[in-house]
């Protein structure tokens, strides 16, 4: 690949799209369709990333809960909460049937009311649109470095709760530096674990001529880059996915011809590194014009689907749920089922305070995370789930077509749909961590499948969307869950 081939690709689609070329999203659609950058290569990067792990020093030792320093269990309700009643509490938690008032399950839950920054920052250098990525160590990362967004901090980080250094480059998403804001979002975190969480998702451009001081844990990258490696296992975090999936290259305002575009990209397959489904499914979003109905009709079914939602949810004691026990090392379910709550203590040299200790989630199994395409009429469709989770704020959200854990569920009662990823040809499979600060090690498997002619079963429960249309609703809050985030970033 070369500078100059990838310079004569972008010359040609301007000429072939007008207006259009002027705009963020041609700038997006460009940044993601290669992987060139002469500043570092994809290689370079995943060299670093294991070079951190090396030159950076980061420990992380599980301890029992009477050594945590900064944590304590309430003597009313035997929560565990920081001393200072800063990050955040893990309660006890109960689900019900509104309708009869019997208990369903209880459950700890991680209660984090404060909304934190998720935000990556981009710049054009020498015409192409880049993104600044940060190789962020988290104590629950599998191979402890990982891509983050240019700032992921939760509140208490950014106000200096912690007593330790400020947030580097804060001051491009708290209104400080001027820059021009693309997207602006409040999404929504793991609705079976957390309760009511979000945090703020941002993606603002520098339109400066100033250079950006880098630190040596942050590096510039195309969104071509970025694409490339989420196709590895733990690479790109859930923090940077969820942010990565707001983006999109068209705008409905621009007629584009799109066999145009198509014949441009036919002729630089030796630089363009996106797959052909990838580009079939984005350049069909180009002349997305029918969608409107549509949209309309899964935002009724999505809004019906909360109203006749039965459950109900409530604050309870942590010390009093049922079937879960408190020992000296973990809280976990009597039958060795679901997740455990435990401690850890990590000493760092690259992170804002040197050391801390913690609670920590680890969940028993790895889930299985999936997503069915059916190209109809067409326009590729994807099967998404209406799933309910007691931690969300408004209960449901749009899902993948699967998402859970197998290993939860008894025999001959797995969940719908799981079996059409089993030993089926994909288009995208990686492992893929969850939120390394709360989730210990955890990683899921995310697919992504094309089945011609699948037929949705359950139409109750499952809809048919485009992508023009996922990506038009995860622009609305608490539309699209984080699992189904994760996935849309690939695209």
């Amino acid at each position: 690949m070369s500078k100059a081939r990838v310079t004569e690709l972008r010359e040609r689609l301007i000429s072939a799209v007008g207006d259009f070329s002027r705009s963020v999203e041609f700038d997006f659609f460009i940044s993601a369709l290669v992987d060139y950058n002469p500043f570092n290569s994809t290689d370079d990067v995943l060299e670093w990333l294991q070079d951190l792990n090396r030159i950076q020093y980061f420990e992380v030792e599980e301890i029992g809960f009477s050594h945590l320093q900064q944590w304590h269990f309430d003597d009313l309700s035997g929560d565990l909460q920081h001393n200072k009643g800063k990050f955040f509490s893990i309660r006890g938690f109960q689900v019900f049937d509104n309708l009869t008032g019997d208990i369903l399950w209880d459950q700890p839950i991680i209660d984090q009311p404060e909304i934190g920054i998720l935000g990556i920052l981009g710049k054009k250098i020498d015409g192409v649109l880049y993104f600044l990525m940060q190789a962020k160590a988290e104590p629950g990362n599998i191979n402890t470095y990982q891509l983050s967004p240019t700032v992921q901090a939760t509140r208490s980080n950014y106000t200096l709760a912690h007593g330790g250094k400020k947030t580097i480059y804060l001051e491009y998403f708290n209104g400080q530096a001027p820059v021009k804001v693309l997207y602006y979002q409040y999404q929504s975190e793991q609705g079976a674990r957390f309760l009511e969480k979000r945090n703020c998702n941002i993606v603002v451009l520098d339109e400066s001529d100033a250079p950006i001081k880098l630190t040596p844990n942050h590096k510039w990258l195309t969104l071509g880059q970025i694409k490339s490696l989420m196709e590895h296992d733990n690479t790109v975090n859930m923090d940077s996915r969820s942010v990565i999936s707001l983006i999109r290259y068209w705008d409905s305002k621009y007629q584009i011809d799109v066999p145009a575009i198509s014949r441009i990209i036919s002729d630089y397959t030796d630089v363009i590194k996106r797959s052909e489904f990838w580009l079939s499914a984005v350049l069909q979003c180009f002349e997305s014009r029918e969608s409107d109905r549509q949209l309309s009709e899964i935002r009724i079914a999505l809004n019906r689907k909360r109203y006749c939602c039965k459950l109900g949810r409530k604050a309870f004691p942590l010390k009093e749920l049922r079937d879960w026990s408190i020992g000296d090392r973990l809280i976990q379910h009597n039958q060795n089922k679901f997740f455990q709550v435990l401690a850890v203590r990590i000493n760092a040299n690259n992170r804002e305070v040197e050391s801390w200790d913690q609670p920590i989630m680890r969940q028993r199994h790895h889930a299985r995370i999936g997503l069915i395409c059916s190209l109809q009429k067409g326009v590729y469709m994807f099967l998404v789930q209406m799933k309910t989770e007691p931690g969300l704020y408004d209960m449901v959200e749009l899902s993948p077509t699967v998402q859970c854990i197998a290993e939860n569920y008894e025999t001959g009662k797995q969940p719908r749909y799981l079996d059409e990823f089993h030993d089926k040809e994909l288009i995208y499979q990686a492992r893929q961590s969850e939120e390394g600060g709360r989730f210990y090690r955890e990683c899921n498997l995310n697919m992504i499948r094309e089945a011609s002619g699948f037929k949705n079963t359950d139409p109750e429960n499952y809809l048919w969307i485009s992508l023009a249309n996922m990506k038009e609703m995860v622009q609305t809050q608490r539309m699209l869950n984080v699992e189904l985030r994760s996935l849309l970033a690939y695209f």
